[in-house]
């Protein structure tokens, strides 16, 4: 009996230690650890969704390469000039919401162009779900896969989408190890949480 309540002290140990790990990774600040489901059923003590689409550019897109005289004029009058971005599949950017592309830095427009694959529903998208903020008419596919953006648990072939410390919200299968908000993300149904952080790991 002593050695298999030392096992099990050991275990909660190492995971109380992993999960120290990662909230120093994601700049928790905690002092205790915790374990247990301490959220409430709903998702009213998560932060809010962040806006972390390529489809609130709201690209439109054609066939073929950017002819150069198209692309003469700037499209968004920003610091750093937005204008025809030949992407993927051979498609060019005709147009974009100047609001939104303007608010980010060129690196991620250049990578939400190239990468962007518009949906209105599921059977859009070649795998995975079209992932859709409220309200809005189109999407974007994602996989649907451990880490691929979310919005719901729908948007996830396994397990639950959930909520990481800036609004992100990414799919969790809630294998070991796997980020967790409640107990419910985890296969085991055992989230360990660092006192006062918002995610943590599966036990």
């Amino acid at each position: 009996m002593p050695r298999l309540v030392a096992q099990r002290s050991k275990r909660r140990l190492c995971a109380r230690q992993a999960v120290w790990s990662l909230a120093f990774t994601c700049s928790f600040v905690g002092v205790s650890c915790g374990d247990g489901d301490t959220r409430p059923s709903d998702d009213s003590g998560l932060p809010p969704v962040a806006d972390d689409s390529c489809a609130r550019f709201g690209f439109v897109f054609t066939d073929g390469g950017c002819p150069e005289l198209e692309c003469a004029q700037p499209l968004c009058s920003c610091p750093a000039e937005i204008r025809c971005i030949s992407g993927m599949n051979e498609r060019c950017m005709t147009s974009v919401d100047c609001a939104a592309a303007c608010a980010v830095d060129p690196t991620t427009l250049f990578v939400c162009s190239v990468s962007i694959e518009p949906c209105r529903s599921d059977a859009d998208c070649a795998a995975g779900r079209c992932v859709t903020e409220p309200a809005a008419p189109n999407g974007e596919c994602e996989s649907g896969e451990r880490g691929a953006r979310c919005r719901d648990d729908q948007d996830c072939l396994t397990g639950n989408c959930v909520a990481g410390t800036a609004g992100n919200r990414a799919c969790s299968p809630g294998e070991p190890s796997d980020l967790c908000n409640r107990d419910r993300d985890c296969q085991s149904e055992h989230c360990i949480l660092v006192s006062g952080a918002l995610s943590g790991e599966c036990e």
